[in-house]
């Protein structure tokens, strides 16, 4: 395997494990939607705002998320919406019945 590869897979699997938690997911597909406040996603996803703003950190780590702070607000949008599309496009395949 050529190392331009290597580092693309790498990256990838570093993307797919921190998309594996549903809370993370969750997060994904609300904000596949519209940008959020770290309290406001928190709120709706029924989280403490800590626990919600280490998920988002880490998905912002792989650089699946921008983030945008203001005077009162930590705001995260999502730069890949294909990640949600392919997640559900996983479920679906895996729920299917198999001939």
């Amino acid at each position: 395997m050529e190392a331009d590869d290597t580092k693309r897979l790498e990256q990838t699997a570093e993307v797919l494990k921190a998309m594996g938690h549903p809370m993370r997911l969750a997060m994904l597909e609300k904000l596949k939607v519209e940008p959020w406040c770290v309290c406001e996603l928190a709120e709706s996803l029924g989280l403490n705002k800590s626990i919600a703003s280490k998920h988002l950190s880490l998905l912002h780590e792989v650089g699946l998320l921008s983030v945008q702070k203001t005077k009162t607000k930590v705001i995260y949008t999502l730069r890949a919406p294909c990640v949600v599309d392919m997640a559900r496009c996983g479920y679906e395949a895996t729920t299917k019945p198999t001939s």
